[in-house]
């Protein structure tokens, strides 16, 4: 027995009085009717309705019955609206998980805009230095920096690019001049690593490997903000993301050094487990991640263009400060 459709049907007659009336409103037969009520009847065990020739009305307890029916059935149709909706209309909670490599400022200012273009979902934003299992760490969205991704069932966007930079700060390079790529092989080189993506390399003619050189130091840290604040006290060079470091970078606190020098570009995806039946907030945050955080992402770039030869160094250029 389909016990939502007795219900349904039971309701139906009820307030019609007519099974005839309510096996046309339903689109089948009277003797399906009259057989879904019966069944309803027999599964408890007692008499829901009284029928004679000329007229069908409820028994005391089928009184009872039918107004727990009714709204048993409402709840249902509300959660089956609010369910079929949630393809289309943007609502309730969304759980994202993102890196802390990630543009902390450009990001949750993104999510700051995101709610207010969509004030009915709410945003549960967690920091973890690890790639996130969505289904286990329940979590809708999670936002990584990473060259490539692992293979997994998930679905991934790619939001936007960013290439790394090698920065410094001037008292270290007061200290340290750098004249050529091929003298970094003679100074603490600083990188910042993940569970999940390897740290970039540095290519070997200018590492130091191909002379035979070895490297001063090597400082490896899981955090950007970490990696920010040892370059910002002058502990060596970094091949960082422009936009952890665009703004030390107008203020004068670091400096670009060969801005031809290749590094490995960071990609910002966001992640989500499924491709069908996508949560209305899931493709709104994410087609919002795709324009405005890309965007905030790109003015970063942009800002440092013009000023770019100025920020080639060398060692006469900073031989005035030792």
């Amino acid at each position: 027995m389909d016990r939502i459709f007795s219900m349904r049907v039971f309701s139906r007659v009820a307030e019609t009085g007519n099974f005839s009336a309510v096996a046309k409103h339903m689109d089948c037969s009277a003797g399906n009717i009259s057989r879904a009520v019966v069944s309803l009847e027999e599964h408890l065990h007692t008499r829901l309705l009284q029928r004679t020739t000329r007229s069908v009305s409820l028994t005391e307890c089928g009184e009872r019955y039918y107004h727990r029916c009714k709204k048993i059935l409402a709840d249902l149709d509300a959660a089956e609206a609010e369910a079929s909706n949630a393809h289309t209309l943007p609502r309730g909670r969304l759980r994202v998980h993102a890196v802390p490599d990630i543009g902390l400022k450009q990001l949750t200012s993104t999510i700051v805009e995101y709610r207010e273009a969509f004030p009915a979902v709410s945003v549960d934003l967690k920091l973890l230095p690890r790639m996130a299992n969505l289904i286990e760490d329940d979590f809708d969205v999670s936002i990584v920096s990473a060259s490539t991704l692992p293979d997994s069932r998930n679905i991934s966007k790619l939001i936007g690019q960013c290439e790394r930079i090698l920065v410094a700060a001037p008292e270290y390079l007061a200290r340290h001049p750098i004249a050529a790529e091929k003298d970094l092989a003679n100074h603490t080189l600083m990188q910042v690593s993940s569970a999940f993506d390897a740290p970039p390399e540095w290519p070997a003619d200018t590492a130091g490997n191909a002379v035979g050189t070895e490297l001063a130091g090597h400082f490896i840290v899981n955090n950007m903000q970490a990696l920010r604040i040892a370059l910002l006290e002058g502990a060596g060079v970094g091949a960082v993301p422009t936009y952890s470091v665009a703004e030390d970078i107008k203020e004068g606190k670091l400096v670009q050094l060969f801005p031809g020098y290749p590094l490995e570009n960071v990609n910002v995806f966001a992640i989500y487990p499924s491709r069908q039946y996508v949560d209305a907030k899931v493709k709104t945050f994410v087609e919002f991640l795709t324009t405005s955080l890309r965007h905030k992402l790109d003015v970063q770039v942009a800002r440092l263009q013009p000023e770019r030869p100025v920020q080639t160094v060398s060692g006469q250029q900073y031989a005035a400060l030792q």
